[in-house]
């Protein structure tokens, strides 16, 4: 019985662990470069609990944006004096967080607001579509008259195939 409700439990467990220890030495080590990892990346964390859709590759996307943004931050952050009064002062700077949550912003709407605009042109096309062949109807009934709708209604195209044979 305890062995089934081991294998119940979570498998998503195990690739934390190595996050988990980056995390732990790195704060030892680069306290402040972990502040401002810390705070940027919050969009990504937000997503990642946030994701719904289950999209593959979206979390990583946002990750990898989310994090070009951030390492402009912790470039200003070495070159500038790697400090935790550095790392404070640099949050504290409104354009910092333009750079890294606007590129998290890109990230969301590359992921969540791309596919919307992509189906709204598929509608416009299909419409137009509609409306061609709308306009084609009218000239062949024009042509041909109104008998040729009422012989499409009695066979259809593909029954006159069908049979044939």
């Amino acid at each position: 019985m305890a062995a089934k409700a081991k294998s119940k439990a979570p498998s998503n467990t195990k690739p934390l662990f190595p996050l988990m220890v980056f995390i732990g030495i790195c704060s030892v080590v680069a306290p402040p470069t972990m502040i401002v990892l810390a705070a940027g990346m919050v969009p990504t964390v937000v997503a990642t609990f946030l994701n719904t859709s289950k999209v593959r590759g979206s979390i990583a996307a946002m990750f990898a944006l989310n994090l070009a943004g951030v390492i402009p931050v912790l470039g200003f952050l070495w070159t500038r004096g790697h400090s935790i009064d550095q790392a404070v002062r640099l949050l504290t700077d409104v354009f910092m967080w333009l750079l890294m949550f606007g590129s998290a912003g890109v990230a969301a709407f590359l992921l969540w607001g791309v596919p919307i605009v992509v189906q709204a042109g598929y509608e416009v096309q299909a419409r137009q579509a509609i409306n061609k062949l709308g306009r084609r109807r009218s000239k062949l009934i024009e042509e041909w008259g109104g008998q040729i709708i009422e012989d499409a209604k009695i066979q259809p195209m593909g029954m006159a195939k069908r049979t044939k044979k």
